[in-house]
């Protein structure tokens, strides 16, 4: 019995020791108008990026939370591999990039594994007023929020 109670207790204790976690880099739009969202990317051969130029779109739920089961199409209006432009619909979000095993806390940080904040600059429009964004200012724009790092668009 005590060898089955210590068996189990290593197993749980693997479990645990070897789970990771995402950190999500996303752009929300809560208003009921299409936004325009268009980034840059550092050249990939150059960096283990944490932002990626194929984008995941997920409709929102009535009280903002994110819809697993309703992936929304997106097509990119750029055919270069370094700038993505899309257009998100109203009441979605727009994830663009992902950490893993890693907290952000600030674009210029050390990120473990190698990884590089690869963005060069990002453009969201709303309702023909652009609001431009780049690492430096990054911080500004994008907050932690539920696990993940946000731009929310009201």
């Amino acid at each position: 019995m005590k060898l089955l109670k210590i068996c189990c207790f290593s197993f749980l204790l693997l479990i645990l020791c070897g789970c990771s976690w995402v950190e999500r880099f996303m752009v929300v739009n809560e208003t009921d108008q299409p936004i325009e969202i268009t980034y840059t990317l550092v050249p990939p051969e150059k960096t283990f990026a944490i932002f990626d130029n194929n984008p995941e779109a997920y409709a929102l739920r009535k009280k903002g939370q994110i819809d697993w089961n309703n992936k929304l199409p997106i097509n990119d209006l750029d055919t270069s591999f370094q700038v993505v432009h899309v257009q998100l619909q109203p009441k979605a979000l727009l994830i663009f990039g992902k950490l893993y095993n890693n907290t952000y806390t600030s674009y210029n940080q050390y990120f473990i594994n190698g990884r590089s904040f690869n963005l060069v600059e990002m453009t969201i429009t709303t309702n023909g007023e652009s609001q431009i964004i780049k690492p430096e200012n990054f911080d500004e724009f994008f907050k932690k929020r539920n696990g993940s790092v946000s731009f929310v668009v009201k």
